[in-house]
């Protein structure tokens, strides 16, 4: 069972974020890990580019292995395209499913901000990936945030809009198996 908060901050390493938890509240282990793969992204990064979009699915299926193979094809053109490690590029997803009969997942990407600045080339192939595996995409309004290492309100503002992917509702129609969330596991760099 999932601990949610309904608590408008949350504090990690010292420091506190406010939250979105009005919605139906937060699952705490999910807005943790979210947070912390924006403080380790920005630990290699003075700048880092993140940018959040809607995954929709065509049909319902049982396991996460689509948003895999998305994940999969959209970091090895990232990698090509931008020249960036394999192991710096931060993502975040989660699952839902509330009214629909097929889930739909919102997703995070962050990336170097020194090798991307604006999200049109990136959102452009995840458009012609999703499509290619069925679905279709949903961009929400002022989608992106270039966050800067020393500026805690940008990431602040980053944070409150990705803290609604941690929200309660929505979340456990799936087989007890299957994930409702999955991040990058990028680890803070030592020195920052």
């Amino acid at each position: 069972m999932s601990y949610i908060t309904n608590n408008l901050t949350i504090t990690l390493d010292g420091i506190t974020w406010w939250v979105n938890a009005k919605a139906s509240g937060l699952v705490v282990n999910a807005i943790k890990a979210m947070i912390n793969q924006v403080n380790a992204m920005i630990s290699h990064h003075s700048k880092v580019h993140l940018l959040r979009f809607d995954l929709r699915m065509s049909q319902y299926t049982h396991d996460n292995k689509i948003i895999t193979i998305f994940n999969r094809r959209l970091h090895r053109w990232l990698i090509r395209q931008y020249q960036v490690k394999s192991d710096r590029i931060g993502y975040i997803w989660c699952r839902e499913m509330e009214k629909a009969t097929q889930q739909h997942y919102h997703c995070v990407l962050m990336i170097d901000g020194h090798k991307v600045r604006h999200p049109i080339k990136v959102l452009e192939k995840i458009r012609e990936i999703w499509k290619d595996l069925g679905g279709s995409e949903y961009t929400p309004k002022n989608c992106y945030y270039n966050l800067h290492r020393d500026n805690y309100e940008s990431r602040q503002k980053a944070i409150w809009r990705i803290s609604y992917l941690a929200k309660a509702r929505g979340k456990g129609c799936k087989p007890s198996q299957t994930k409702n969330y999955s991040t990058s596991r990028i680890k803070k760099a030592q020195k920052v």
